[in-house]
């Protein structure tokens, strides 16, 4: 059948978005969910609070209410979509190849002490130095910002304390941000993964969290578009 110029276009463009499959859709929404959280809390800090008072995310998180503690536990939920979407890309849609992995796959040990020393194995070994230095950065944050200053108590309007000590002092914005960038890369290197999509999925959110979702061009965004006084 021969269909309108307008209409075939529709559908080649309908066509081109089907070819790029389920997962790379789902996964750039749910990796999202995450970031706009923060940016929520930290551009909505005193809507956050009201709905607090008012039970909107659970009894649990209204007891006390400490604010940042609430924000914390809301943020340990929507982790579950984070770790989800990972360990299913690793495990049901990539192909892994490291030692051990293929180890395991053999069922012999010699396997492993066989790679270690090969390319395969070196990146295995980048991988996981990776690893360690995100979490690495990661302790060193909560430990310089306890829990109050990395979930908002700030905005929350808690008294918290300007830091200036490491990780603060090396000159990088965002050092748990990088952290988990870091972390993600490092994980996806360490176990050969066959497909690098998501961590450049989470690299693009982190950035955008940076840069725009919980900075001041992200406040001007919204204002923009009317959502100047969400109280």
């Amino acid at each position: 059948a021969t269909f309108p110029t307008h209409i075939s276009v529709k559908m080649d463009g309908l066509k081109n978005i089907a070819s790029i499959g389920v997962y790379p859709v789902a996964a750039f929404g749910l990796l999202g969910i995450e970031r706009f959280l923060y940016g929520y809390v930290y551009h909505f800090p005193s809507h956050f609070k009201t709905h607090c008072k008012k039970r909107t995310f659970g009894n649990e998180l209204q007891e006390e209410p400490v604010y940042w503690k609430c924000f914390m536990q809301l943020g340990i939920y929507v982790k579950v979509f984070q770790y989800s979407v990972c360990i299913y890309d690793l495990f049901q849609r990539c192909t892994l190849t490291n030692p051990i992995w293929d180890a395991y796959r053999a069922g012999d040990s010699s396997v492993f002490f066989s790679q270690i020393t090969s390319a395969k194995g070196k990146n295995f070994w980048a991988g996981l130095g990776l690893v360690g230095a995100g979490q690495f950065l990661n302790y060193a944050v909560f430990k310089a910002l306890g829990g109050i200053g990395v979930y908002y108590g700030w905005e929350l309007g808690y008294k918290v304390e300007r830091v200036t000590s490491f990780p603060y002092n090396m000159g990088i914005s965002d050092p748990q941000y990088w952290g988990v960038v870091t972390c993600i890369w490092g994980a996806y290197t360490a176990l050969g993964a066959s497909s690098m999509l998501t961590p450049w999925i989470e690299t693009f959110w982190y950035v955008m969290s940076m840069k725009v979702i919980e900075n001041p061009r992200g406040k001007k965004i919204l204002e923009f578009f009317g959502f100047k006084n969400l109280g």
